[in-house]
C-alpha cells in the first residue's frame, strides 16, 4: 500500500511512503516525521498507522498559493480537519468540491483514494483514514456514503479535544495504539451519528456538478459578475437549487462567495505581487477604489497600502 504527495503543476513527488497491507506492521503503532519542500510550499508531516488506520498531522507553509495532490493505492474512508489556515480540496473520484477554513471539518468525504489541496496560506489539518475493513470490524456492518451535504461543518469542542488528545498524547507502544484507536473510534461514532438538518439538502450528482461550474464562474469573472439569475442560467440550475445549494456546498451565498475571493485575491497581489491599491480595487472588481478601500480594511482589519510596501 503506497501513499503519495506531489505537485499537481508538475507531478513532483514531495513525499511517499510504502506500509503494509491494511496498515498492520509489526509494531504495535508505526510513526514517521518528515520536512519536505517543494517550489513553493514546506511541508511539516507526522504520520501514525496501525492496523485499519492511517492519520496525518500536516503544518504548510508557502510563499505562493500551490496544488498538491494526494493519491493512495487503496481508497479509504477519509475524515478531514482543518486546524488552522484555509483549505479547498477536489475530491476527483466524485467531483466534490470543498473548502475549510480555521477550525472546520468534513466527516463526509467518502471512500477516497485521489484529493487535490490547494494550499494559500500557513495551514495546519489533520487527515484520518480509515480502511473499509476496519469500519465494517468497528461498526458492525459496511461503510455507507452519507450524500447529504454540508461538505464542511464547525469543528465540535468535542471533536476539538479529540484531536488535540492526538498530537499531546505521551504513551507509546502498546498504550499509544490504545490511547489513539479509542480516539478514532470517537470519531467514528460521532460521524456515524450525524443527522440531517434543516439547512441540508440532498443534491442530485448532476446538481452538484452545476453548482461547482456556477462557483468557478464567480471565481472567473470578479470584474463583471453574474447576477444570480444569470449565473444560473449559465450553470443549467434553477435559482433556487443554485442558491441553497451554494451555500450548503462553500458555506456562503454567492455574492458573500464573490466578496471572499474577492478580499483573498486583493490580499495577494498587495502581499505577494506588490501591486498599486488602485490596480487591485480595478483586478478584483471594484470600480471605486475607495468603496475597495473600506471593504478590505472591514475584512482584514488593516489598509490596502500597508501591505504592498517593498
Amino acid at each position: 500500500m503506497k501513499i503519495k504527495l506531489s505537485v499537481q503543476a508538475n507531478g513532483t513527488v514531495a513525499y511517499q511512503n510504502t506500509y503494509p497491507a491494511n496498515f498492520a506492521g509489526v509494531q504495535d503503532i508505526a510513526e514517521a516525521t518528515v520536512a519536505v519542500k517543494t517550489e513553493h510550499t514546506h511541508l511539516y508531516i507526522t504520520e501514525m498507522w496501525f492496523e485499519g488506520i492511517h492519520i496525518s498531522v500536516v503544518n504548510l507553509e508557502n510563499n505562493l498559493p500551490e496544488d498538491l495532490h494526494f493519491e493512495s493505492s487503496q481508497a479509504h474512508i477519509g475524515l478531514l480537519f482543518c486546524l488552522d489556515g484555509s483549505l479547498i480540496a477536489t475530491n476527483e473520484t466524485e467531483q466534490n468540491f470543498l473548502s475549510l477554513t480555521r477550525n472546520e471539518q468534513n466527516l463526509n468525504l467518502g471512500k477516497v483514494n485521489s484529493l487535490t489541496l490547494r494550499v494559500q496560506e500557513k495551514t495546519s489539518y489533520v487527515y484520518i483514514q480509515l480502511t473499509e475493513a476496519y469500519f465494517q470490524k468497528a461498526m458492525g456492518c459496511d461503510f455507507e456514503h452519507n450524500a447529504l451535504l454540508p461538505l464542511r461543518e464547525p469543528i465540535s469542542p468535542e471533536i476539538n479535544s479529540i484531536l488535540q488528545s492526538l498530537s499531546l498524547d505521551n504513551h507509546s507502544g502498546r498504550l499509544k495504539r490504545l490511547f489513539v484507536e479509542a480516539r478514532i473510534l470517537d470519531l467514528i461514532v460521532i460521524h456515524s451519528n450525524q443527522k440531517p438538518d434543516k439547512q441540508r439538502i440532498l443534491l442530485k450528482e448532476e446538481d452538484l456538478k452545476k453548482i461547482i461550474y456556477a462557483r468557478q464562474l464567480v471565481e472567473r469573472d470578479l470584474q463583471k459578475p453574474s447576477s444570480l439569475i444569470e449565473l444560473s442560467r449559465k450553470a443549467g440550475i434553477n435559482d433556487f437549487k443554485l442558491k441553497k445549494g451554494f451555500k450548503v456546498l462553500t458555506g456562503h451565498t454567492v455574492f458573500g462567495y464573490l466578496y471572499k475571493i474577492r478580499m483573498e485575491k486583493a490580499h495577494y497581489y498587495l502581499s505577494k505581487e506588490k501591486r498599486a491599491v488602485n490596480e487591485v480595487a480595478f483586478l478584483v472588481g471594484y470600480k471605486n477604489a475607495q468603496h475597495f478601500i473600506a471593504a478590505f480594511k472591514k475584512q482584514y482589519e488593516v489598509l490596502p497600502g500597508s501591505l504592498n510596501k517593498h
